[in-house]
């Protein structure tokens, strides 16, 4: 028997037992899927039992995506669900209030919720102020003590500022001093006179030089390596009462200012050039700290020893005041830091969220105690 002929002969009898069902309906349940497709071989009968599975199994996804489309736009629309359904409209929250509460809300209006918050604050607040003050805070008594020493360290920085500013004016008077003395070319005084030629490797470029030549060719070796790297800020510095400070030469091209130190930069400032009168000027020592009273007066052209001794000394003066400000900047923030964190420990919010047990009253300091 082919399936186009089992099917003609089950269809009366599917038609038969649909009707009976309709007026019984509990006679269907007892009958499974074999016994409904009895009149068919048993290889039809099993795919016809599968496609009937299979179309089941596909009413009941169908089924389940319709429920869900009818529950996310049930909750993508809440107004309309509380709409259709005045049971679901809850009263509101507000003391006293009688009215229904808005969609999506727990108040009527705003100034039911002010009102309630107002009421809460009013009844918790003042108990929660008793038992702050009943039991010492631990991180108070430590802010504090942060405080004075955060405090401390800025006084002992502004007066370092202070003495580094005063070197600053020392040494400008000294190069004013060194500038104003006579040139004078003799070899006693300035003690070049046994020079032995001796050849080192520079540190920049790794070229053997004369030893005589040594500071100008890695002073200008560093110069021309320097200026192919950038320090650059989107702001200018601007400190009060600083001066020759930061070079704050713009650059067009990328947009910043140059961060290097004014004396030191070797891509915005250029050194002057040195004429055959000019004095050397630099400050003589014995034992390397041991100040003498006087200078060399060696034309500045030729003397190699204190080769651009002014922009050294002025940089080493300068960097000194750039690690204070930044010490004085760090000091700053971490008061801050400290204040807003006092300020937030006592203040309403962290009140009203955290709150500190006491089980034993006769204990007035909390601090676990560490095991010695």
């Amino acid at each position: 028997m082919s399936w186009e002929e089992a099917e003609s002969v089950q269809r009366p009898f599917k038609k038969q037992v649909g009707e009976i069902s309709q007026h019984l309906p509990g006679l269907q349940p007892w009958m499974n899927d074999t016994e409904e497709f009895l009149f068919l071989d048993s290889a039809l009968q099993k795919q016809a039992v599968d496609m009937k599975k299979m179309q089941n199994s596909k009413k009941k996804v169908e089924r389940k995506k319709e429920k869900k489309q009818k529950l996310m736009e049930k909750s993508k629309d809440p107004k309309q669900s509380d709409a259709r359904d005045p049971g679901l409209m809850r009263q509101c929250l507000g003391p006293g209030c009688v009215y229904p509460s808005r969609p999506g809300s727990k108040y009527c209006s705003d100034d039911c919720g002010m009102k309630l918050a107002a009421d809460r604050i009013y009844e918790i607040l003042p108990q929660r102020i008793q038992q702050w003050q009943k039991s010492p805070c631990v991180a108070e008594e430590h802010g504090k003590k942060m405080l004075e020493r955060i405090q401390r360290e800025q006084q002992d920085t502004q007066t370092r500022l202070k003495d580094i500013e005063c070197n600053f004016h020392e040494l400008e008077a000294i190069i004013l001093r060194g500038k104003q003395q006579t040139v004078c070319k003799d070899e006693e005084v300035s003690g070049n006179g046994n020079s032995v030629d001796l050849q080192i490797f520079c540190v920049s470029c790794g070229q053997p030089i004369s030893v005589h030549v040594a500071l100008r060719h890695m002073e200008r070796c560093f110069a021309k390596y320097e200026c192919k790297s950038s320090f650059g800020a989107m702001h200018p510095t601007c400190i009060e009462g600083a001066t020759r400070l930061f070079c704050d030469a713009y650059d067009p091209q990328s947009k910043r200012y140059c961060k290097r130190l004014q004396v030191l930069c070797p891509e915005h400032s250029k050194d002057p050039k040195v004429s055959d009168d000019e004095v050397c000027g630099c400050p003589l020592v014995h034992n390397v700290f041991e100040v003498t009273g006087n200078f060399c007066r060696l034309p500045k052209s030729v003397c190699n020893h204190h080769y651009c001794w002014e922009k050294l000394r002025r940089a080493e003066v300068d960097l000194e005041r750039v690690r204070a400000l930044q010490k004085l900047e760090e000091l700053v923030e971490q008061e801050q830091k400290v204040r807003t964190a006092m300020t937030n420990r006592a203040g309403l919010l962290g009140l009203m969220l955290h709150q500190t047990i006491q089980h034993d009253p006769l204990t007035s300091d909390l601090r676990s105690k560490v095991d010695s």
